[in-house]
């Protein structure tokens, strides 16, 4: 059995072999010097060419917000850290964005793009987000609580700008909207302000080989790589340490997810590292564009919360899809080895039927191994709303508690084993 359709493996990006450098346009190392205008220039003048490799040598470089242009590389040394500004203003005028899952106007990205096709990350430095000016901000509920309500309320959207002392959200580090052929490949990130590298409605795109280090225990919401309304998508290779998720796949929330019905497609996840983490491969809670045929293979997880987690909550609406998941490995986990729930009560989601309850469906696990969870399986449907068509092969988990299931309908079990 399975349930997971192959499709046409992205490429990423395409970049013109052409090449400058920052510093040919005035910009100073040493992590004292604002350079965001040189490296705006050096991003200019390539973008008016047609595009081509923008080089941030080694060393220490302070900028403010990074904009990339469709056709440009951003590339580093191992030795390059790029350490952007803690001075809120650097971040305006407020762009075009999506935060949890909602549109908006709010501060800039670090690193961000808009509407862009062939851009790409490379190289093996450093991005530092220097986001500890930022992590206290997720006390501050007044935004994200008005932006919820505009989207339910459909608000317009160029009245739906968050980026004062009241009313504000905090930026990501990467964050690419409604882009074309998207190459992520090498770097490190760390200090995030916020989810750390967040691709959303991109098409083409490759993640490879990146890092996210983030401090778990106080750096809150910095997913490591979340892909959000993505198609014809590659994740492979990433190593987590954070303080939130570790690679998430998104695709909006409620009545603007629903609305704006970008799903997320045709994704590869593969060779992923999770270290203290929240889940290592989630999806969700905001699915309410629609999430479908993913395939997630060769991880390992230790240290975390929870291994494979599925989650949406009764107001999402939408279908969960053709998800597969092989070869699993799993040292140990707080609360769940494999979480497929439909209850997922935080941020005001509400219990019981709603208007627009969501779907779960096609789910298969085939070959996870766990030393040690506090619960083994955890599918948790609702009465009238089952999650259907779960196929669970091949599992060895070591738990205080084998499964709690309820509300599932055609569940196929094969070849688990629960040691003590």
């Amino acid at each position: 059995m399975g349930f997971f359709t192959p499709f046409e493996m992205p490429t990423g990006a395409a970049i013109p072999a052409r090449q400058v450098s920052v510093a040919d346009f005035g910009a100073v190392p040493g992590g004292q010097v604002n350079n965001t205008r040189a490296f705006a220039a050096a991003i200019d003048h390539l973008a008016a060419l047609g595009g081509g490799r923008v080089e941030i040598p080694g060393g220490k470089w302070l900028t403010g917000p990074i904009h990339l242009k469709s056709g440009i590389e951003l590339h580093t040394q191992p030795d390059t850290e790029v350490l952007f500004s803690t001075e809120r203003a650097d971040y305006l005028p407020p762009v075009p964005t999506l935060f949890e899952g909602v549109r908006c106007y709010t501060y800039s990205a670090q690193l961000y793009a808009y509407q862009c096709h062939d851009i790409a990350v490379t190289g093996q430095g450093t991005f530092n987000g220097q986001g500890f000016v930022w992590w206290y901000l997720a006390l501050n509920r007044a935004g994200v609580e008005a932006l919820y309500q505009a989207g339910e309320e459909q608000t317009p959207l160029k009245d739906r700008v968050y980026a004062d002392d009241e009313l504000l959200l905090r930026p990501g580090l990467l964050h690419f909207v409604d882009c074309e052929n998207v190459t992520i490949d090498g770097p490190t990130f760390t200090m995030s302000p916020f989810w750390t590298v967040h691709p959303t409605w991109c098409r083409n795109i490759i993640v490879r080989d990146i890092k996210v280090k983030n401090p778990w225990d106080h750096a809150p919401n910095t997913d490591a790589c979340n892909l959000e309304g993505c198609r014809r998508g590659l994740v492979d290779g990433v190593f987590a340490d954070t303080g939130d998720d570790a690679v998430c796949l998104k695709s909006g929330r409620n009545r603007d997810g629903r609305e704006a019905a970008r799903p997320c497609e045709n994704i590869v996840v593969r060779h992923i590292t999770a270290d203290r983490c929240h889940g290592g491969i989630t999806i969700g809670s905001e699915t309410s564009g629609g999430i479908r045929n993913i395939l997630v293979e060769d991880c390992e997880f230790r240290n975390s919360l929870i291994g494979i987690w599925i989650k949406t909550s009764h107001e999402r609406g939408n279908v969960i899809e053709n998800i597969e998941y092989h070869r699993v490995r799993i040292k140990n986990v707080r609360d769940y080895a494999v979480c497929v729930t439909m209850g997922y009560y935080v941020d005001g989601n509400q219990a019981g039927p709603q208007p627009n309850m969501p779907k779960i469906r096609r789910v298969l696990v085939d070959g996870l191994s766990c030393e040690h969870a506090g619960t083994a399986i955890q599918i948790d449907g609702v009465e009238g709303y089952p999650i259907s068509d779960v196929c669970l092969k091949h599992i060895t988990c070591r738990s205080g508690h084998n499964a709690d299931i309820r509300a599932v309908e055609n569940l196929s079990m094969e070849a688990l084993s629960f040691p003590t």
